[in-house]
């Protein structure tokens, strides 16, 4: 591949000399109304492909002859041509262009509108605040830099997915955004996600199986659209209930071939640790790495005026601070772009390939862990770093066996052992190919019909040795292969329409239809067990696995989650009235595969241009409100109305359904109204947005235990009956406040705040339900839990609550223990209500200053309210390897007085993982300086090679000006629903420090 690049580049450099016939022609271009050089500005001359841009200072060089036409082109500025004559020098002017001024956002299905029509909250991120600060996943640069939308990194370190939640979590199954690339909806399905504090037995561990998002290159991202609410997302139907986040990707632009070259390398620390003791904190900083992220991509582009061409290449080699892990991704894309037929049809095609291995990605939870052995480890004549020869030759079984300083257990083992002897190894493959044709027959009507082909790749390999605790694996070892594939098909076509009705009167339409196929979750398990065996110790294939013999049971199956196809057809109608009053329509209609009845999204809104319809002082430059209401969709899964048997190992080869729908399911539904306004002040250069919503989803999907003897309306009978129920509620405020306090030619401020809040209620739930309250995470020995319960919050935390007496101080009883707080109102199946880890508001303030060619940006990241607990901590104390010093007062029934006892005993007593979590829930307010970036852009000659070289020391999550939390709060355990707010054993957050590089040739 190193070679094929040096090619292409070596090619593309003599491509550039060719241009060398000619004269050169010089010149500055700048704006006209402040005369300020504009970098960036694109010169072609007409009819070739011979093109560049201006660098920093606005200056240019090109190679023409006389008579030729040179072209000039600037977002937010009027085209410009000029002939060339016998002049060798051409300075130019461009003028603004109002209509380009006005700011076109993309919104759903790719259709565009200007930002003043727009009825509902949007908003844009520009692609240089995606790539300032790389991210091996580039969705979590959105942190804090838009109101309403909450990012948690993943606890699984380099090559995690992300949890992103937009105006809070609205279902019971997925609350995660729609992502749509260039108009088409992306499959970003999890293979697996973690959902228990122990982890996962049957699965080989807590298992992050990853996103599509990490495997999108940050470089080939033009700009992010985030649409916030039902309004804005209720023409994807079903798929747009939690939100929508829009990406537009670069193409290829008219003119010589441009190549850009850019790398990122960082130096990542683990941070923000638990307070240990002397003797376990060597251990930790010895068993610990320093992890190091680097992201190398290029990218060429050029092309015809009638041509255009974008391809880009990209890798990242990272490893984590976790020992051998490691992480190796590689992007590939390729997109042409054409306009034929004089320009009335237009031709988009692209294909996106991308392949992601990561060796011992981290896990949660306390099996596998090795986090696990290294922070319990507490020997007084040894160190952990004694073990780092981990195995030794057993006689007896002939083979090299576990060595640790003690017995294992089903939590604790040589954490050596695990990260070798354990190993795992993730791939993640997508494929992703699209194509679009648009038709304009006339000034008014187009035709666009879009197709895309998205394919995804898990597999998922880890090797048990023998001698690996037995809870975890046979004694001669354990081998599980998991393979899972995700397919997704998608096709549309969409007329539309833009004409005025009269002379103040103008008509924007959009008529369409879609289809969209998937089969998800096409999964192959072959897995040895822990009631199996291999007939061979440590010899990992399927030929070694012991198959029919009595009481031992491999897993091989194959499964199916989804196989589901939605037809729909949609329409929206933007009525504009003297360009000052938007009435917005949208409806969509769709069929699917899941159940018998088709369900019917509409929405309204419409919009007031305040400064259009008033004679406002000068000082305000542009006002606007808004309001609209919204019905959306969250469509059931697969084989819930119709349930199907399983292939299975036990007798017959059939597993029956467990679960049936008590009636025929539908859909969840979400219904939504919201208001907003819009200012902007001294000429654009101050500027708010603020906005109220209040949703409500019901028929949720939910089960109840079936009654002796009962069946559903088909006359089935089952152990558990699926149900439409609840009400859930979200409402909230958001605010986006941006400003230029300074401009000049010189020096330059930019600066933006976002804010937001959201208040979650369940306003019901449903009185068939066994019980008042839902599990997310099940309730289990160790002592947390997610559940739902109603007039409670989505995201409520559920523990052990210390006894405790009138003045506060724990109660030993006369039997030496500590004891549970009494039940009260809150308390759930033995599990008291504790927090909720949902914020009560976000901040985020993003700077960026420039001084000549020197720039300095920080992004300040703020989460207040809500709670946090530290399992990890809990247990960790029950190790006794925290440092705990001092004494602790408590009331002793058997003195029957307030008493003191040593720290370390106190803390021994309570900790552990099913003793009395609510002594590690923690406020969950943090503000940290999420991103630090210091930049130079050199200046060069007019006959350097480069058409721009730029540089900058970049810095993420550097530290927090205000944390209650003994570890990092934002850091997310799932990308599902479960394990919100807690911390069981996940992979340290990080410090990262580095440089980043630019060429531009």
């Amino acid at each position: 591949m190193k070679q094929k690049i040096l090619t292409l580049t070596t090619l593309l450099f003599f491509s550039f000399m060719s241009f060398g016939q000619g004269t050169q022609i010089t010149g500055t271009v700048t704006g006209a109304s402040d005369g300020v050089p504009l970098p960036g500005v694109n010169i072609i001359v007409k009819g070739t492909t011979n093109g560049v841009q201006t660098d920093f200072d606005g200056n240019y060089t090109i190679t023409a002859t006389a008579g030729d036409v040179i072209q000039f082109s600037y977002l937010g500025m009027s085209n410009k041509e000029v002939t060339v004559g016998s002049d060798t020098v051409i300075n130019v002017q461009l003028q603004e262009d109002a209509e380009q001024l006005e700011d076109v956002v993309v919104t759903a299905l790719g259709i565009q509108k200007t930002r003043k029509s727009l009825t509902y909250a949007a908003q844009d991120i520009k692609s240089d605040e995606l790539t300032k600060i790389k991210d091996a996943n580039p969705i979590n640069s959105l942190s804090g830099k838009v109101s309403g939308l909450v990012v948690n990194r993943s606890a699984s370190g380099v090559g995690g997915s992300v949890k992103v939640t937009l105006r809070g979590n609205t279902s019971t199954r997925n609350n995660q955004p729609l992502y749509v690339i260039d108009g088409i909806p992306l499959l970003n399905n999890s293979a697996i996600q973690p959902n228990s504090t122990f982890g996962d037995i049957e699965n080989a561990g807590n298992r992050d199986g990853g996103d599509a998002l990490s495997l999108i290159n940050p470089d080939d991202i033009a700009s992010i659209s985030v649409l916030k609410g039902a309004s804005a997302s209720a023409l994807y139907g079903s798929q747009g209930s939690n939100g929508v986040i829009l990406i537009t990707t670069k193409k290829g632009k008219s003119g010589s071939f441009r190549t850009n070259v850019s790398s990122s390398f960082t130096v990542d620390n683990a941070a923000y640790l638990l307070d240990y003791n002397d003797r376990t904190e060597k251990n930790i900083d010895d068993f610990l790495e320093t992890g190091t992220t680097a992201i190398n991509s290029l990218s060429v582009s050029g092309g015809t005026e009638t041509a255009q061409t974008y391809f880009s290449y990209a890798n990242t080699q990272a490893s984590g601070v976790l020992p051998t892990h490691n992480v190796k991704k590689h992007t590939l894309n390729i997109r042409e772009t054409a306009k034929l037929f004089d320009n009335k049809l237009t031709v988009d095609a692209n294909i996106l390939l991308s392949t992601q291995k990561i060796h011992n990605k981290p896990v949660s939870g306390l099996y596998y862990n090795p986090l696990v052995g290294a922070t319990a480890f507490n020997s007084d004549t040894e160190t952990l770093s004694n073990y780092r020869v981990f195995e030794e030759f057993n006689v007896d079984r002939n083979l090299m066996a576990q060595r640790w300083f003690r017995g294992t257990s089903d939590i604790e083992q040589n954490p050596y052992w695990i990260i070798n002897r354990n190993a795992s190894d993730d791939q993640n493959q997508k494929v992703l190919a699209s194509v679009s044709l648009k038709y304009r027959f006339n000034d008014w009507l187009s035709v666009q019909t879009r197709g895309s082909y998205d394919k995804n790749f898990y597999k998922f390999e880890r090797k048990i040795y023998a001698t690996t605790d037995g809870t975890l694996s046979a004694s001669n070892g354990r081998y599980l292969l998991n393979d899972v594939e995700d397919t997704q098909i998608y096709g549309d076509i969409i007329a539309t329409i833009n004409t005025p009705l009269s002379e103040n009167l103008n008509l924007t339409a959009n008529i369409g239809t879609s289809i969209r196929k998937s089969d998800l979750g096409e999964s192959t398990l072959l897995d040895s067990g822990v009631g199996g065996n291999l007939k061979i110790p440590n010899i990992f294939t399927l030929s070694n696995f012991v198959v029919g013999t009595v009481g031992v049971n491999p897993i091989l199956k194959e499964t199916k989650a989804e196989q589901k196809e939605v037809q729909s057809l949609f329409a929206s109608t933007t009525l504009g009235f003297k360009d000052m009053l938007y009435l917005d329509l949208t409806a969509r209609n769709d069929w699917s595969s899941t159940v018998s009845d088709s369900f019917f999204y509409p929405s309204f809104g419409i919009t007031g241009v305040v400064s259009e319809m008033f004679d406002l002082p000068e000082v305000i430059s542009f006002a606007k409100v808004r309001a609209s209401y919204a019905e959306v969709g969250n469509d059931i899964q697969s084989f819930a109305n119709n349930p199907i048997n399983t292939i299975g190992t036990g007798p017959g080869g059939l597993n029956r359904p467990t679960i049936r729908p008590l009636t025929e399911l539908k859909p969840e539904t979400q219904r939504s109204f919201e208001i907003g306004t819009e200012w902007q002040f001294f000429n654009n250069r101050l500027g708010f947005e603020i906005g109220y919503y209040k949703t409500n989803t019901i028929d949720q999907f939910m089960t109840v235990q079936s009654a002796s003897g009962q069946t559903n309306a088909n006359g089935q009978t089952a152990d558990q009956f699926a149900i439409n129920a609840g009400d859930f509620e979200n409402k909230g405020i958001e605010v986006s406040i941006t400003a230029d306090p300074i401009q000049n030619e010189n020096f330059s401020w930019n600066t933006t705040v976002n804010l937001a809040s959201n208040k979650n209620t369940i306003k019901e739930l449903d009185s068939r339900l066994d019980r008042d309250f839902l599990e997310l995470t099940p309730i289990s020995v160790n002592s947390y839990a997610l559940l739902i319960a109603e007039g409670g919050s989505f995201g409520d935390i559920y523990g052990k609550r210390l006894n405790r007496n009138a003045n506060g101080l724990p109660i030993r009883n006369t039997d030496g223990n500590f004891t549970q707080a009494a039940p009260d109102a809150n308390t759930r199946g033995g599990f008291d209500l504790l927090g909720n880890a949902n914020p009560d508001f976000s901040l985020g303030w993003n700077n960026s200053f420039t001084y000549k060619n020197i720039t300095l940006s920080f992004l300040v990241d703020g989460k207040f309210g809500g709670e946090v607990m530290s399992l990890t901590e809990a247990i960790v104390d029950g190790f006794g390897t925290l440092d705990r010093t001092g004494s602790v007062r408590i009331f002793d029934e058997v003195s029957g007085s307030e008493t003191s006892i040593p720290a370390t005993e106190y803390y021994q007593a309570i900790g552990g993982r099913d003793k009395f979590s609510g002594e590690y829930v923690y406020d969950a307010t943090n503000i940290r300086l999420a991103e630090l970036s210091i930049g130079y852009n050199f200046n060069l000659g007019e006959n350097s090679f480069f058409n721009s070289i730029n540089t900058s020391l970049v810095g993420r999550n550097l530290f927090f000006f205000y944390k209650d939390a003994p570890y990092d709060p934002n850091i997310s355990l799932s990308t599902g629903n479960g394990l919100q707010g807690v911390d069981v054993f996940g992979s340290p957050s990080t410090r990262s420090i580095g440089l980043n590089v630019g060429l531009s040739f």
